[in-house]
C-alpha cells in the first residue's frame, strides 16, 4: 500500500466513523417571562412597552467590537447596545429554564451534557436599523466552546442571524420571538463566522450567553461502540509509520481553536469524536497524538489579465485569477499540547502535504487571508494565501526525538540540554533510560545539524549560539559513538563550531585511535563557500591543543604526526590571492592562513614535526603577499619564540633562521628613509594600452608637468578613474565640463612618497618589535 493509498483510507475510515454534530442549535425555551430586573429601572416586563423600551436603551452603552487585540466603536460595523449583567439579573425560574436547555444543545453540538454550563454575558438591544457585521466570538472565559443567543419575546421584523460553518449556512429568524410569543434560542460554536441582519422594525432584545465546559478527566481512547472504526484506523496508521516513521500524520480538525481552547476535553461535535478514534488507534500502534496549530502560506504566480502599471498594487484584483508557479509552499505545525492542553517546547516542525488527512482536501482548504500583489513592471503578479487548522498530529514514539528535532537546532538544542541536566538528579533504577533517552536526542539534533559552512570574508559570531551549549552537554552522556557520529557531522557541516575542549575530553576518556577517521575527515573536509580551499581556523585549533597534550602511546604519537602532515598539505597548497597593492594598508583584512599561521606552528612544534615545521615557514617566507610583515609574521614570531623557550627551554633551530631572515628584511627596508621627490616624475605603473591610460602614463613620467588634462567620453573617464584607484597612482582627479567631449583635470600629489614613509616607519617599529633569539 502506498503512502497516497494509507492517507485516502484514513480519510475514508474516518468519515464513515463521524458522528453527525451540528455546528449550530435552534429551540424555544417555554413561555416564561425572564424575570429581567435592570439597576436603576426595576423590573423589565416582555414585551416591552413603548416607553419602556426607551428607557432600557438609556440604561445601555454602544456596543464595541474586537479587533485583534483592540476593542473598538464603530456603527457601521456594529450598531447594538448592551448592558453589563452587573448591571441587571434573571429570576431563578429562568435560570433553570436555561440548564434544562443545555442538556439536548449538548447532545446535539456533540458535547459531554454534564458538564456545559450556560454563563451570562451581556443583554443586547438592537433598534430599527440595528445590524453586526460577519465575525467571530472570542473565548471570552475559560473553556469557552460556543456562544448561545436567547431572543426575548417582543414584536419585531428583521434582525435574521446567519451562521456559517465552512461551506455549511444556517439562516435564523426566531420566528417565535419575533412575534412576542415566546424566547427563542441558537447556540453554535465560537469559531462560526456569523452576522445579525439589519433589523427593519420594532426592537429586537437578546440575551448572550458563553457557553463553556466545566474541568473534567480526559478519556483517551473510544469507547467500545466504537472498536471497529479505531481497529480500521489503527491498520492505517500503522501501514503509514511502517513507511514513513518520522514523518508526522495529521489530522485536521473541523473547528479552529485558539491555543487557550486547544484540548482533548475542549474538543467540539465531530472533532470530540475523531479525537476519541484517533487517540485510540494511536495508543495501538504504538504512536504519540497531541494537538497542534497548523499553519500554511502559499505564494504562486498570479495573473487577473492586468498591465496597468500606475494601479496600486496592493489593490484586489480586476478580474478571475489565473494560477501559475508555486515560489513557496510552507506547511507546518507550531504552539503543541498534550492531550491534556499542556503546551509542549517544540517548535516549528513542518509537515508533509501528503500526510494531511482531511474530510476537505488540503488544496481545497479556505484561506484565512491573502495578499494580492498586482504588476508593477519590476515584479510579476503574486498570490499570497495563509491558511490555518487545528489538528492532532501522530507519530512513531520511537521517533519522537527525530520528530522533535526536526524543529531546528535553535529549539531542540535547549530542550536537549535540558534533559541532559536532569540526569544528575534521575534515580538509579532510571538512570539508564534516562540516559539513553538523551542519547537518542542527541542524535537526532547530529542528524539534522544546520550547514555552517564559511563564506568568503566571513564576519566572526559574537553572539552565543544554542549549538554552542551541546558538545558539552554531549560529553556528560559519556557515549562513544555518539561522539564520534558528532565529529563526523562537524566535518561534514560545520566549519565554525569550537571543538578544541571537545576533542580533548572525547580523546581523553575513550583514547585518540578511537576517532582517528573522524579527526581525519575534520582536517580534509572543505568550510569555505566560495573560498580558499584551505583547513579553517577552528580545525587549526583543535589540532594544536591535541598537539600540546602528553603523548602517552605510540598510537597517539602516530596519529598526532598523520594529522599534522594532512594539515601542513592543506595550508601549503598555493592559492590565488590579490595582488597586495590592491589593498590599501588601512584596509587590509587579516586572512584565514594569517590567523590560523600561530596554534599550527605551535602544533608543529609541540609534536616535534620539524618535517612540517620546515615546510610551512618556507611556504610562508616565499608568499610575502599573504602573510605581511605586520599582520602576521612580526606578532607570530612575538608569540612564537617566548612560547617555545617556556616549553622546550630554548627556541628551535627553524624558527631561529626564519627569525634572522625577517630581521635581516627588515634592517634593509629601515636602512634608508625616503626622500621628498625634486621634480614631476611620479610612478608610472597603470598596465593598459588604451588612449587614455597611454595619456596618464606619460603625464606621471613627465619631471615638468604638474597639471593635466584628458578629454575623453563619460566611459573612458570612468575606466580612468578605475585605474588611477587600482594602482594608487599620485594623482588628483576633478571633473572639467569645460568642452565636450567632458575630461578629467589631473593635479599630481605626493602620496607615495608618504605612504613609503610610512612604510618606513612602519617597518622601524617592526624591526624594534621583534624578540632576540635566546
Amino acid at each position: 500500500m502506498n503512502d497516497a493509498t494509507t492517507v485516502e483510507r484514513l480519510s475514508t475510515a474516518i468519515r464513515q466513523a463521524a458522528r453527525s454534530a451540528m455546528f449550530c442549535v435552534t429551540g424555544c425555551l417555554p413561555a416564561i417571562d425572564p424575570g429581567l430586573e435592570v439597576a436603576g429601572l426595576g423590573p423589565i416586563k416582555f414585551p416591552l412597552k413603548r416607553a419602556r423600551a426607551k428607557e432600557l436603551i438609556a440604561a445601555c452603552q454602544v456596543a464595541p467590537y474586537g479587533q485583534g487585540t483592540r476593542t473598538l466603536v464603530n456603527k457601521n460595523v456594529r450598531n447594538t447596545f448592551e448592558l453589563d449583567p452587573k448591571k441587571f439579573q434573571v429570576s431563578d425560574d429562568w435560570n433553570a429554564a436555561i440548564v434544562a436547555a443545555l442538556r439536548p444543545v449538548a447532545e446535539q453540538l456533540g458535547l459531554p451534557p454534564d458538564q456545559l454550563e450556560a454563563r451570562l454575558y451581556k443583554l443586547l438591544v438592537y433598534e430599527k436599523g440595528g445590524f453586526f457585521l460577519p465575525h467571530r466570538d472570542s473565548e471570552k472565559q475559560p473553556r469557552m466552546v460556543a456562544s448561545m443567543i436567547i431572543v426575548l419575546p417582543h414584536v419585531f421584523e428583521g434582525g435574521a442571524l446567519i451562521v456559517r460553518h465552512g461551506a455549511a449556512q444556517r439562516k435564523l429568524t426566531f420566528d417565535e420571538a419575533a412575534a412576542g410569543k415566546a424566547p427563542c434560542f441558537a447556540a453554535f460554536y465560537a469559531d462560526c463566522e456569523h452576522e445579525v441582519q439589519r433589523v427593519t422594525g420594532g426592537i429586537r432584545v437578546c440575551l448572550a450567553y458563553n457557553l463553556a465546559l466545566k474541568p473534567h478527566r480526559v478519556e483517551s481512547s473510544a469507547g467500545a461502540d466504537s472498536a471497529a472504526p479505531v481497529e480500521v484506523l489503527a491498520e492505517s496508521i500503522g501501514a503509514w509509520v511502517t513507511t514513513q516513521p518520522a514523518t508526522p500524520l495529521v489530522f485536521a480538525l473541523e473547528h479552529q481553536y485558539t491555543q487557550q481552547g486547544l484540548s482533548l476535553d475542549l474538543l467540539k461535535g465531530e472533532d470530540r469524536h475523531l479525537a476519541n478514534l484517533v487517540v485510540a488507534a494511536a495508543e495501538k500502534t504504538d504512536c504519540h497524538a497531541h494537538l497542534a496549530q497548523v499553519s500554511r502560506h502559499l505564494s504562486q504566480y498570479a495573473d487577473d489579465g492586468s498591465y496597468d502599471h500606475g494601479r496600486d498594487r496592493r489593490q484586489a484584483p480586476h478580474g478571475p485569477i489565473d494560477i501559475g508557479e508555486t515560489y513557496e509552499d510552507d506547511l507546518k505545525g507550531a504552539e503543541w499540547t498534550d492531550l491534556g492542553g499542556k503546551k509542549q517546547p517544540w517548535g516549528e516542525i513542518e509537515f508533509d502535504p501528503s500526510a494531511i488527512v482531511s474530510s476537505q482536501p488540503l488544496d481545497d482548504w479556505k484561506p484565512t487571508s491573502e495578499d494580492y500583489r498586482g504588476y508593477t513592471g519590476n515584479e510579476g503578479n503574486t498570490l499570497d494565501r495563509w491558511y490555518h487548522r487545528s489538528a492532532i498530529v501522530v507519530w512513531q514514539r520511537d521517533q519522537h526525538f527525530e520528530v522533535v528535532a526536526s524543529a531546528g537546532a535553535e529549539v531542540s538544542i535547549p530542550l536537549f540540554c535540558s534533559l541532559a541536566a536532569t540526569l544528575s538528579k534521575t534515580p538509579k533504577k532510571r538512570l539508564e533510560q534516562a540516559r539513553l533517552d538523551c542519547i537518542r536526542f542527541a542524535r537526532a539534533i547530529i542528524q539534522q545539524w544546520p550547514n555552517n559552512a564559511i563564506h568568503f570574508r566571513n564576519i566572526p559570531r559574537i553572539e552565543k549560539s544554542p549549538q554552542d551549549e551541546f558538545p558539552g552537554q554531549l560529553l556528560a552522556l559519556h557515549d562513544q559513538q555518539t561522539s564520534a557520529m558528532f565529529l563526523a557531522m562537524m566535518g561534514e557541516r560545520d566549519a565554525t563550531l569550537p571543538l578544541a575542549s571537545f576533542v580533548l575530553a572525547v580523546g581523553r576518556e575513550f583514547g585518540w585511535s578511537a576517532f582517528a577517521p573522524e579527526l581525519k575527515r575534520l582536517i580534509l573536509s572543505r568550510p569555505y563557500v566560495h573560498g580558499p580551499d584551505e583547513v579553517s581556523l577552528r580545525d587549526i585549533e583543535w589540532l594544536a591543543a591535541f598537539c600540546r597534550e602528553e603523548m602517552a602511546s605510540p598510537d597517539q604519537r602516530a596519529l598526532v604526526h598523520e594529522l599534522c602532515l594532512l594539515a601542513v598539505e592543506r595550508y601549503c597548497t598555493p592559492r590565488p590571492r590579490q595582488p597586495a597593492h590592491y589593498w590599501r594598508h588601512d584596509r587590509r583584512e587579516t586572512s584565514v592562513a594569517e590567523k590560523s599561521l600561530l596554534p599550527l606552528l605551535q602544533a608543529l612544534a609541540a609534536c616535534g614535526c620539524e618535517e612540517g615545521l620546515s615546510r610551512v615557514i618556507k611556504f610562508v617566507q616565499e608568499s610575502p603577499d599573504s602573510f605581511s610583515f605586520d599582520d602576521c609574521q612580526v606578532p607570530c614570531l612575538k608569540a612564537l619564540i617566548p612560547w617555545a623557550r617556556t616549553r622546550f627551554g630554548l627556541t628551535p633551530p627553524l624558527i631561529v633562521s626564519w627569525l634572522a631572515s625577517v630581521r635581516q628584511q627588515l634592517e634593509s627596508a629601515a636602512a634608508k628613509q625616503p626622500t621628498p621627490p625634486t621634480d614631476w616624475v611620479r610612478p608610472a605603473t597603470v598596465d593598459c594600452n588604451c588612449s587614455v591610460c597611454v595619456q596618464l602614463n606619460a603625464f606621471l613620467a613627465d619631471p615638468a608637468s604638474e597639471k593635466s588634462r584628458i578629454a575623453a567620453r563619460e566611459d573612458l573617464r570612468q575606466h580612468l578613474i578605475q585605474r588611477i584607484n587600482y594602482h594608487q597612482c599620485d594623482v588628483e582627479h576633478t571633473l572639467d565640463r569645460k568642452g565636450s567631449p567632458h575630461a578629467l583635470a589631473l593635479v599630481k600629489t605626493n602620496e607615495s612618497f608618504k605612504r613609503a614613509v610610512q612604510r618606513f616607519e612602519a617597518d622601524c617599529k617592526l624591526l624594534s618589535a621583534l624578540p632576540t633569539e635566546n
